[in-house]
Parts: C-alpha cells; sequence; structure tokens
C-alpha cells in the first residue's frame, strides 16, 4: 500500500494541520505544511471548511485520474482507541486463519458491540505455545464522522491511523540506536498522547484530557479573562505559577499514572524510564520540562519532531517549522507510516476500503480505456497520415514515371533517327574518308614518306582494296607505322610487299608497298567521324520537363536533303571512281591536284600494281 505521495491530515480540537510529503529513491520529502485553528471543535462545517482552506492553500487537488495515486491519510485522536492484548490464541492459527479468530475474540474483548466497532491487529507474536497479539480498535460511527467531514470537500481518505502509532513512527528514527525506555508525550490542545518507546519499539500507549485547552479554561476561571488573553496568558506564565499550579499538579499526576499503568503491562523488574520528551502546543508553557522532571526525577527535554531526521525539511520555510514544528508529530507520523509501512495499521471501515478498491479498478478500466482510445486514436490517425502520405509518394512515383516515360519516347526517337541516319550513310565511304583515316593514324611523317595511294572496289566492302607506297630512311621506322596500322580498327589483311632499297650505303632509301582491307566498322566510324553525336542532355526529373523533339517527318526531311546534298558530292566524286592514285609525300599537308594526275600513267600505274600485287 505504500505510496509515493501523501497528505496527512490531523483534525485536532482547536486547529487542523495539513502535510504533503513525497517520497523520493533515497529519502522522504516535506514538500509542504498548513495549519489553521477554528473555535468550535464540535461543528463538522466548521471544521470541513478549516481542511478545505488548508487543501486550496497547498493547491492539491484530487481528480478521477490521481485520486487513489495521492494517498489521503487521517489521524485519529488516541482517546477514541482501544487497544487490548490477545496472548492465548492457538499456536496452529495460520496468516490466513488470523482474521477470523481475531474477529471471534473481539466479540468478547472489545469494550462495545463488535457491529459498532471497527478493529484491525499488529504486533503478532508466535511461539510454540500460542500466539498473541495486539488489537486495535474504534468506534465505528466515531471513524466514519472524521471520514464524512472529508468526503464534504471532496477528499477520500485511504487510511485511518491512531495517533500513538504515527508519533512512534516518528521517534523512531531518532530512537534507533538507543535501547533504552523513553517517554514521548504530545500535548495537544484537547487531548494529551503518552507513547512509552523502548529502542524504536512502542511499548504502551495511553491517551488522557489535561491538555492545553483545559490550562485556557482554568487562566479564565482564575483571572477572569477571555480566551483569547487566557491563550496569551499561558505562553507567558511559568508552570509553577499559582494561576497555573493546579494544572501542572493534574498534568504530573496523569504523567505518573501512565507510567506506573505501563509498568503493570509490561511486568519487567527492571523497568526504569530514562527520558521524558515533551512536544505540542501545550510543551510550550515556561519551564514546563524542568518541573516535570523535578516532580518525576527523570530527565525532561523540549523534543521537536520535525527534527527528529525522519525526512528533508529543505522545501519547507525555516520559519514555518519554528512556529509549528514541536505541534506537527501526529500529521509527520501519519505520512511516514503510510509511505514505509506495506501493511499501514488503519481504521479504514472495511466498506469505505471495498469502495476505494472498486474505484480504483474502475479509474484503472477508465485509465485503461482512456489509453486504448488514444492508442486507437492515434492509430486511425498515423494510417490516415501513412495513406496520405503514400499516395503522396505513389502520385509523386507515376509523375516521375510518366516523365522517364516521355524520355523514353524521347530517346527512342533519337534512336530511331541514328539508326535512318546511320542506314543512309551505309556504303558512303570515299577516298577521301580513308586518306584522313591514315592521316590521323600516321600524324608524324617526318620519317616516312607516302609515295602512291590508291582504292578499289570502294562500292562493296567485301572487294574494297587499299594500296599504297611508303618510302623511309630506316626498317625501323617502316615497322613502327605498319603496327600502328595493323592495331586499327579499320584496317585489316595488311599484306606488305617486298622492300627495296636505293641510294648509297649511308643514306639508304627503302620503299615499300602495302596492301590492306577494311574492317566492318570501319564504315560506321566514317560515318560517325564526319557526323557527331551531340553530348546527350540529362535533365532532373524533380524539375519541369521541358524538351523540344521535331517531329520525325522534319528530321527526315532533313536527312533527305543531307543525302542529296551527298549524291551531288558523290558525282563529282564519281571522276575519281576505283582509280584515284595521289602522288604526295604528305598526304594531309597538300590536298588532292586531279589535275596532275595523268590519266595514262594512272592505268599504267594500275596494271603494274597489279601485276606485282598478284606476283606477290
Amino acid at each position: 500500500m505504500a505510496k509515493n505521495q501523501v497528505v496527512a491530515i490531523d483534525v485536532g480540537t482547536s486547529s487542523a494541520k495539513l502535510i504533503h510529503l513525497e517520497k523520493s529513491s533515497e529519502t522522504i520529502n516535506l514538500v509542504d505544511v498548513a495549519t489553521i485553528a477554528y473555535s468550535d471543535p464540535n461543528n463538522p462545517e466548521q471544521i470541513s471548511d478549516a481542511v478545505k482552506q488548508l487543501w486550496e492553500k497547498l493547491r492539491l487537488k484530487q481528480t478521477i485520474f490521481n485520486k487513489h495515486k495521492l494517498e489521503v491519510a487521517l489521524a485519529l485522536p488516541r482517546r477514541f482507541v482501544v487497544t487490548k492484548r490477545l496472548p492465548n490464541i492457538p499456536p496452529a492459527t495460520t496468516d490466513d486463519q488470523l482474521p477470523t479468530m481475531v474477529a471471534m475474540a473481539a466479540e468478547t474483548e472489545l469494550p462495545f458491540q463488535s457491529d459498532d466497532a471497527i478493529f484491525t491487529y499488529h504486533d503478532v507474536h508466535r511461539s510454540t505455545e500460542a500466539v498473541s497479539l495486539e488489537l486495535v480498535s474504534s468506534r465505528r460511527d466515531t471513524v466514519s464522522r472524521y471520514i464524512d467531514s472529508m468526503k464534504e470537500i471532496g477528499i477520500s481518505p485511504s487510511a485511518v491511523i491512531p495517533s500513538m502509532f504515527a508519533i512512534a513512527t516518528v521517534a523512531r528514527n531518532s530512537l534507533s540506536n538507543s535501547d533504552e525506555r523513553v517517554a514521548i508525550v504530545d500535548i495537544g490542545g484537547g487531548q494529551t498522547d503518552f507513547c512509552l518507546m523502548n529502542g524504536n519499539k512502542m511499548e504502551f500507549s495511553r491517551g488522557f484530557a489535561v491538555s492545553g485547552n483545559q490550562l485556557t479554561r482554568h487562566l479564565m476561571s482564575e483571572l477572569q479573562i477571555e480566551a483569547e488573553e487566557a491563550a496569551h496568558e499561558k505562553q507567558q506564565i511559568t508552570a509553577f505559577q499559582a494561576s497555573a499550579r493546579t494544572w501542572t499538579r493534574q498534568f504530573i499526576g496523569e504523567l505518573e499514572r501512565s507510567i506506573s499503568a505501563a509498568q503493570r503491562e509490561i511486568n519487567d523488574d527492571e523497568f526504569d524510564i530514562s527520558e521524558i520528551w515533551l512536544c505540542g502546543g501545550g510543551a510550550r508553557i515556561p519551564e514546563l520540562a524542568e518541573t516535570c522532571e523535578e516532580q518525576l526525577q527523570i530527565p525532561t527535554k523540549l523534543w521537536n519532531p520535525i527534527y527528529s531526521g525522519s525526512v528533508d525539511t529543505s522545501l519547507v520555510s525555516a520559519s514555518i517549522l519554528e512556529t509549528h514544528g514541536d505541534t506537527l508529530a501526529v500529521p509527520l507520523g501519519v505520512g511516514i507510516h503510510i509511505l514505509e509501512s506495506e501493511e499501514p495499521i488503519s481504521l479504514l471501515p472495511q466498506e469505505v476500503g471495498v469502495k476505494r478498491a472498486e474505484f480504483s479498478k474502475k479509474r484503472q478500466q477508465l485509465i485503461a480505456a482512456s489509453v486504448a482510445g488514444l492508442a486507437m486514436v492515434t492509430i486511425i490517425l498515423g494510417g490516415i497520415t501513412w495513406s496520405s502520405s503514400r499516395k503522396a509518394k505513389e502520385t509523386l512515383l507515376d509523375g516521375q514515371i510518366a516523365d522517364y516515360q516521355t524520355l523514353q519516347s524521347d530517346a527512342n526517337k533519337h534512336l530511331a533517327l541514328n539508326l535512318i541516319l546511320a542506314d543512309k550513310l551505309t556504303h558512303q565511304a570515299s577516298p577521301l574518308d580513308i586518306l584522313h583515316a591514315l592521316s590521323t593514324l600516321f600524324k608524324d611523317r617526318t620519317k616516312v614518306a607516302w609515295k602512291t595511294f590508291e582504292v578499289n572496289n570502294l562500292d562493296d566492302l567485301k572487294k574494297a582494296r587499299i594500296t599504297f607506297s611508303l618510302q623511309s630512311n630506316s626498317h625501323e621506322s617502316l615497322d613502327s607505322m605498319l603496327g600502328v596500322l595493323s592495331r586499327s580498327d579499320m584496317f585489316t589483311n595488311i599484306q606488305e610487299g617486298e622492300r627495296t632499297s636505293t641510294g648509297d650505303e649511308r643514306r639508304p632509301t627503302i620503299e615499300v608497298k602495302i596492301n590492306c582491307r577494311l574492317t566492318s566498322k570501319a564504315i560506321q566510324m566514317f560515318a560517325q567521324e564526319r557526323y557527331p553525336k551531340p553530348p546527350p542532355m540529362i535533365e532532373d526529373t524533380s524539375d519541369d520537363i521541358d524538351i523540344d523533339i521535331s517531329s520525325p517527318e522534319n528530321v527526315i526531311d532533313k536527312a533527305d536533303e543531307s543525302e542529296k546534298d551527298k549524291q551531288h558530292e558523290d558525282k563529282d566524286d564519281e571522276e575519281e571512281k576505283d582509280n584515284t592514285v595521289i602522288d604526295n609525300s604528305s598526304p594531309e599537308n597538300e590536298p588532292l591536284d586531279e589535275s596532275k594526275v595523268n590519266d595514262k600513267k594512272v592505268q599504267e600505274d594500275k596494271e603494274n600494281d597489279d601485276e606485282e600485287y598478284d606476283n606477290d
């Protein structure tokens, strides 16, 4: 049942106190403190209004989502609580059977009818002879009165803790390293609680009516003054003065009776109380502690529970702690008891606990339904968003695909035009194309000279034959040029004739005749060289695509015009036909001069070349 946050409420006879505690991983923090006084403790409306003011002052709010997450615990005054030790429960009683056995024993041990009582038990001791425990009970109508006063302002308490257990909880931290008996006396406005601690265990508790309000009434009677003046006067007079002496004797008498009752109940031959600690508003009477120590012969001191080391007080103003700290033993102990105990000693009615459990279950169901609804809404919104995103992506992809299809269509048109052009250019190679290709291959002609150049049957690639004569001063230069020619993709079937040498030995002149044919790639390479393709233009498809493609008909018309121009050129070249002869040592630097070509000599040279080729 231990929670992380708790609000403890102590409704006394003259004031209400409220404490907000929060448990962290390392300590318990005192978040806030508030107190308020009222004049009539028997007026439920006045009490409810006072608690409501405290609740609003601390800015607390219980909602359906945190109503049982923020624990609210009430303190029940000791005078309304009856405790009884049950020493003779059968030893075979199991933990599951204990509630039934306690209920049976309560019918005879309680001072009132069991139906009118609310009871619980704690401090269970097991031995071979018996099981003993302490029965804690109170009248049902008393507890219900406290709970109802909270319900009127919308506060749902989760526990009702008897005040003596709250005081013992706070005192444990101050007595954790002690094995001596210490009496804690909390002097409130209408009740004084006496708790006897043996180390960190409470051995005995008792409540009596000699309290601060009784002294106020006594001073009003003795001094014939009003209540407000009497309340101020009791902070000024000493405990042994004549006006307060009667009250002091009564108070010390009750302490003696409490010590005697504790000694009888504990039944310890070495019973001894080492110290008495006074707290509460009534303990502020000047020299009360000294008077008690003198009369009882027991060391007595004032004790401020807020500084017991139980909580971290750094969040609360020091002035508030100094003003109210000694009066907060009960609410502080109630809050710590709820935060630290797995099973608090609570007198909350069972029916209230059942309703609370049902409400908590409904709350959990509501939260689960809210979470499920939120998850469903999130899923639906996510699905809608995903669907919209998917549709947008599909639309974008469709647009990109359409753009690519447009580009593909344009590319197909370009390809078709290229094929048309390539088909138109087929079988249109000229001697000038071959001469240009040879000039490109043999750019350096300082070591080799060209003497003759002849092309036969150029209309038929399979029968086309190229013949040319070379002249050089060294065999190495001829070999180098032949190697370049053999590695070319345009020429094949390269045949070298017999090399002849003329001139003197110091400066010989070597001549050779070369025969070769064109490769199947040569015509296409000539066409590409003559009509180079423009570089492809690739545009980003994310932008608007605007491609201006001429219609195939226009391109074909242009191709036809190019064909006509080509035919005119071919007519001019027909005069050269298959017997064109170029006699020039530098074919690239000097163009052909057809007027210098002697037809008869060309015919004779052709016949001589054919005869030499056949002999080779």
